[in-house]
């Protein structure tokens, strides 16, 4: 049987076992007060030997998985006399067989038998409700989950944190994100106070409330939790993510800077996140620094994607001739419009217009290439510059049909019409303007 992944991840906390046999919480009311007698009359009782060889007889053929065998066996035990604890175990072994058969429902059904036992040991109700829980969790079935988790928890004076944990992950599959959240955070208290670190899945599950609450102030307490404890890298790029929704770009930086100066940007990823921010945060030299280390070592793969954005970074920073060859490299590879356009821009800075003319041609012959409009304008620019007015008119026109430069080719527009004035007049001798 085949569960998700979230089932999986939930049933690794299944290993809380009940240990200890404790009354009911006494309420200040005259039924609890009844209740709580009741409960401490409980007379022991105890099993025979003749009944549990049997009952370890039916164990065997289930491990063996005989498990028509085992339930036969065990059918055949109602003819024999038994006490209400032997009945209450010949139903938990049956139980235990359906379980092994992958018969939840079966099993399910057994142990509300054993419920149903008068004089039921506390120890026996408390790992009965408990397994039940665990039962529909395998099931997905998560309301009748959490219903027996909650009666389990009426039954015992002090739940464990696993238990805690495990109602909080139930209530987190409901969406009930703000009851899941008092259990995660009295699991957690509960093991600081005994002195020890909290479990790196709790401490994930409380930063998955927070996040499904966007709440991220607490949220960015939560990681810095995980970063003392578990200081992964990943902690330190939510921190981060956190602090840029909070509107701390400063300290979103900071916080990668600190990650990256230990050496726990391991992954190309990271590097290349970690360039990202900088840039944002107008650090193009150091992000161009950090991404030519990544790929010197190694972690950061020396392709088209990665080049292109190496290549902003040093254009940015106007350190044109690494940017040039970077960006050349970066076209060469992805054969992308906005590749070539980048490394027009840069040849455009450097006045090298027929170089320029070259790359953005290259650009506008992209079907998928974004940004046509700034290309046009700037094709009319170079075209200005190398002295061919009639082109660059025809670019500015084709220009023209795009809102968002529509302005500016106008004026360009404009501008080309007075300077062609100008050279006529001059040309036909009149006087040179000052």
């Amino acid at each position: 049987m085949k569960f998700s992944l979230i089932t999986i991840m939930l049933l690794a906390l299944l290993a809380y076992g009940v240990t200890s046999v404790a009354p009911l919480t006494v309420q200040k009311t005259f039924a609890a007060e009844e209740e709580k007698k009741k409960r401490k009359v409980r007379r022991a009782q105890t099993m025979r030997p003749m009944i549990f060889k049997k009952l370890d007889q039916a164990r065997q053929l289930s491990d063996e998985k005989q498990y028509d065998e085992a339930l036969e066996y065990l059918e055949d035990m109602k003819d024999i006399r038994r006490n209400s604890y032997e009945q209450a175990m010949t139903w938990n072994m049956v139980a235990y067989v359906q379980f092994n058969r992958d018969n939840y429902d079966g099993a399910i059904s057994a142990y509300s038998k054993v419920l149903e036992t008068k004089n039921l040991p506390e120890s026996l109700e408390q790992t009965t409700l408990y397994s039940i829980a665990k039962l529909y969790l395998i099931k997905e079935d998560y309301t009748k989950a959490i219903s027996a988790l909650n009666n389990w928890f009426e039954v015992v004076e002090k739940p464990g944190p696993e238990a805690y944990i495990l109602r909080a992950q139930m209530n987190y599959q409901l969406e009930n994100y703000n009851q899941a959240l008092p259990d995660v955070k009295k699991a957690i208290a509960i093991v600081q106070k005994q002195g020890k670190k909290p479990r790196e899945s709790w401490l994930l599950v409380e930063r998955a409330v927070y996040y499904q609450n966007k709440d991220y102030v607490s949220m960015e307490r939560s990681l810095k939790d995980l970063i003392t404890w578990y200081p992964k890298p990943q902690y330190w790029m939510q921190l981060g993510a956190v602090y840029n929704e909070l509107g701390k770009s400063g300290k979103e930086l900071s916080v990668m800077e600190t990650a990256y100066d230990q050496g726990l940007f391991e992954k190309e990823s990271h590097i290349v996140s970690f360039a990202q921010a900088m840039l944002t945060q107008d650090v193009p030299y150091k992000a161009a620094q950090v991404l030519i280390k990544g790929i010197k070592d190694g972690v950061v793969e020396e392709n088209g994607k990665n080049l292109s954005l190496l290549g902003d970074a040093l254009m940015i920073a106007k350190e044109y001739d690494e940017a040039i060859k970077v960006m050349t490299q970066a076209a060469g590879e992805t054969q992308e419009g906005k590749d070539f356009y980048k490394l027009a821009q840069i040849h455009t800075e450097r006045q090298e217009w027929k170089l320029a003319l070259e790359n953005v041609n290259k650009a506008l012959q992209d079907e998928e290439f974004k940004y046509e409009d700034d290309a046009l304008i700037l094709k009319g620019l170079v075209q200005f510059n190398l002295e061919d007015l009639e082109a660059a008119k025809i670019t500015f026109e084709k220009a023209k049909a795009f809102e968002d430069v529509k302005k500016s080719a106008k004026q360009w527009l404009g501008y080309i019409d007075g300077e062609q004035k100008r050279r006529e007049y001059m040309a036909s001798g009149g006087l040179v303007a000052p």
